[in-house]
């Protein structure tokens, strides 16, 4: 006489429990330094918060803001070792990827969407700055709006991109690093307002084109956030370096970028991820025209089989 595991409910609910018994351990670990340094910034922004006297000057505490930019930056770098590092080792697993994802939701999605909150409240507020007559609760929307997208966006990537190099090579909308790229870049500029060391920032931008930075952070959370749930296509710019080959002109404007970085990184970095989202939008508007043009190009020829359309001007 047999039995059934259904006639044993306890075994039947034991034989669902999937334990794991066994972790990347050097990728993992890159992984959290990732998640390390994200999290970092966000105490920075709260040390800022936290040690300014009330009414106190954003130049106060310029410098908490500006390190909690630069340690997103430095939390890319681990987010783009990790996964080369599980390829390179063959330590590919779901727990990686899950644990990547969360890492990238606190270094990317929360962090930037705070760091440009605060910036945005601290302007509006402590400076009594009139450029943002907006009311506070908008600059909450605009936050949420970025949060809520990074966690789409990365919940979408899971599902639908495989272990396969190829599925890394475009992505389907702004990657999250990207988006974060993007606002704190705007932070890290902004920070050289009062700096007389940038000279070239100064150069480029008047006293009030600082104060703009900062009342287009509230639309630049709301777009960006929007473009990580999007189908826009973005290159993946490292494989696009190291992978493909480029023009001439190409390597002589990294060549300029790397120069500019060199004196001034906040405003390279500004110039170089707006230009990369701009990239996008350029690539899918490009696209978009060419397979309309395609598709009026179909309905205008003869089906298979069918007679020809007469010559005008002959009946």
């Amino acid at each position: 006489m047999t039995s059934r595991l259904d006639d044993f409910p306890v075994l039947r609910r034991r034989s669902r429990l999937r334990r794991l018994k066994e972790v990347p351990v050097l990728p993992s670990l890159i992984t959290l330094g990732n998640l390390f340094f994200g999290f970092l910034a966000i105490s920075k922004v709260a040390d800022a918060l936290q040690k300014a006297q009330p009414g106190a000057l954003f130049s106060s505490v310029v410098g908490f803001f500006e390190l909690a930019a630069m340690l997103v930056f430095v939390a890319m770098v681990f987010d783009a070792l990790d996964g080369r590092v599980a390829r390179m080792t063959g330590q590919s697993t779901p727990f990686g990827a899950q644990l990547d994802s969360m890492a990238d939701m606190v270094t990317f999605g929360v962090a930037p969407a705070f760091l440009g909150k605060v910036l945005v409240d601290w302007h509006a507020q402590s400076d009594g700055n009139s450029l943002l007559p907006l009311h506070p609760k908008l600059f909450y929307a605009a936050a949420a709006v970025y949060v809520c997208g990074a966690a789409l966006r990365l919940a979408r990537f899971n599902v639908e991109t495989g272990a396969d190099e190829d599925d890394h090579r475009e992505f389907k909308g702004l990657p999250s690093p990207a988006a974060a790229a993007v606002v704190c870049s705007l932070v890290a500029l902004f920070c050289t307002r009062n700096d007389p060391s940038a000279a070239i920032g100064h150069w480029l931008l008047a006293p009030h084109h600082f104060d703009w930075i900062v009342c287009a952070m509230p639309v630049v959370l709301v777009v960006t956030g929007l473009l990580m749930v999007s189908r826009v296509p973005y290159p993946h710019a490292l494989h696009a370096l190291t992978k493909g080959k480029n023009s001439l002109p190409v390597l002589a404007a990294l060549v300029v970028l790397i120069i500019v970085a060199a004196l001034e990184w906040q405003l390279a970095l500004a110039v170089s991820t707006f230009g990369y989202v701009v990239s996008g939008l350029v690539i899918g508007t490009v696209r978009l025209l060419l397979r309309r043009r395609d598709d009026d190009d179909d309905e205008g020829e003869p089906a298979e089989g069918a007679a020809p359309r007469p010559l005008p001007g002959r009946n």
